[in-house]
């Protein structure tokens, strides 16, 4: 795995999501200064490459951590990290946010194969998306009332996620990887 650079908010939710990112083997800095509260909800990011695990959002780190919350609550391992299904994410929410399209195609004809692929991933397992959703909870909340959606969160082998959010239309990518 690449080296990850992260920066969080000085959090107990942020703090296990570094906690996550140095057990799947991201080397690199983990950045723990206090960014007064700050960060988007849109998943734009500060720059660098997109699904650059230092660009995401308090949105989309609240996203990993609700959706490892609800996972625990299952008795399921935690999802973590990981940067190429981070950027098929982030590509997905920017598109499907734009045109405003709720859909697993992209606007360019791109798939969940095809931009994790572009992204340098080896795969994925299932692709989850929630469109006009205002918050994070609301998101995890969408997908946990709908069963196919349910399914890909709560399946027990999962291992990494990438997510995104842009104009409140949130995607989480999984793989069992």
């Amino acid at each position: 795995m690449g080296t990850c650079s992260i920066r969080f908010a000085r959090t107990f939710r942020s703090l296990a999501v570094a906690a996550s990112l140095a057990l799947a083997g991201c080397s690199g800095t983990v950045d723990m200064q206090d960014d007064g509260g700050g960060g988007g909800g849109d998943g734009a990011g500060t720059g660098g490459d997109p699904g650059a695990a230092d660009d995401l959002s308090t949105a989309e780190l609240e996203l990993i951590d609700l959706i490892n919350e609800e996972r625990a609550a299952r008795d399921l391992d935690p999802v973590l990290l990981r940067t190429d299904l981070n950027c098929a994410a982030e590509r997905h929410s920017d598109d499907i946010g734009e045109s405003r399209s709720c859909s697993h195609d992209g606007s360019d004809g791109s798939t969940p194969s095809s931009r994790v692929n572009d992204c340098g991933g080896p795969g994925w397992s299932g692709e989850i998306v929630a469109c006009g959703q205002g918050t994070p909870r609301a998101a995890v909340d969408a997908w946990i009332g709908s069963p196919g959606h349910n399914q890909i969160m709560f399946t027990p082998g999962q291992k990494t996620i990438g997510v995104a959010v842009h104009n409140n239309f949130w995607t989480a990518i999984f793989d069992q990887r």
